[in-house]
């Protein structure tokens, strides 16, 4: 509530990176009280342009990503409904948009009016989470704008991570330890879901830096999501990679 009123005013005068870092200490400080601790392996890229792009696990991995990267989430529409998540979207310039494929030369168009140059953008590109087992397939539509440098007036960078459950309640996955009680997926009730999570001493959380990649023009958009999924996947345990594409258009940087 203090910071609020801050991040409000701060916000008529700019949206840089200076106004990230409100945000991010208070998703540092709502992640720690709630014992959410993270082991990041690699590092983030800096300097703006870059794509985040990787698996959603639960609604917890906002506050993991957004502690450690001065980044713009990218959220389906369906949270703007949700009682008073417009108003802290728009402080932290959260980015809500649809995920069905037959939007996606709108949602292009009008993300290419509301992005500045060397913002930097986290797209959790399955569209949905999930049980943290597997990562489903990447929805191709959602790159349309990044690949289109003509939309958006530069090249972007993308930067796969992978976000890997490790712990919950002080007990290792693989011994036993509740996956369902972080993760949120399926039809389960938010509400309910939170109260379990709090009645626990938190998670243990990895999240894994891979290495950015330049997208080359031409890229087929299909051939990146495949790509990029199947980097995302290797490196989170138990979850078979998709086989590389050898028409992939992507290099590493």
């Amino acid at each position: 509530m203090l910071l609020i009123p801050i991040q409000a005013l701060l916000r008529c005068f700019t949206h840089g990176r200076v106004s990230f870092v409100l945000p991010r200490l208070w998703f540092a400080c709502l992640r720690r009280a709630l014992g959410i601790r993270v082991e990041v392996v690699g590092k983030p890229r800096k300097g703006g342009g870059t794509v985040f792009v990787g698996n959603h696990v639960s609604h917890y991995d906002i506050l993991v990503l957004g502690s450690l990267l001065h980044a713009r989430f990218i959220a389906k529409n369906d949270m703007e409904r949700w009682p008073g998540m417009q108003f802290i979207g728009n402080l932290g310039q959260a980015l809500f948009i649809s995920r069905r494929s037959r939007d996606a030369a709108n949602v292009a168009a009008a993300l290419s009016t509301q992005i500045q140059p060397g913002q930097d953008l986290v797209l959790f590109a399955e569209g949905t989470t999930s049980s943290g087992e597997r990562v489903a397939p990447f929805k191709s539509s959602l790159f349309s704008l990044f690949l289109n440098r003509e939309a958006t007036g530069h090249a972007w960078t993308m930067q796969p991570f992978t976000l890997v459950l490790r712990s919950v309640d002080g007990i290792a996955l693989d011994a036993g330890g509740d996956r369902d009680a972080y993760a949120f997926h399926g039809n389960m009730d938010a509400g309910a879901h939170v109260k379990r999570f709090l009645r626990m001493s938190g998670a243990v959380v990895r999240v894994v830096f891979h290495e950015p990649l330049v997208v080359l023009p031409g890229a087929d958009r299909k051939v990146v999501a495949a790509e990029l999924q199947g980097v995302v996947a290797s490196a989170s345990e138990g979850i078979v990679p998709l086989a590389s594409h050898s028409s992939s258009r992507l290099h590493c940087r």
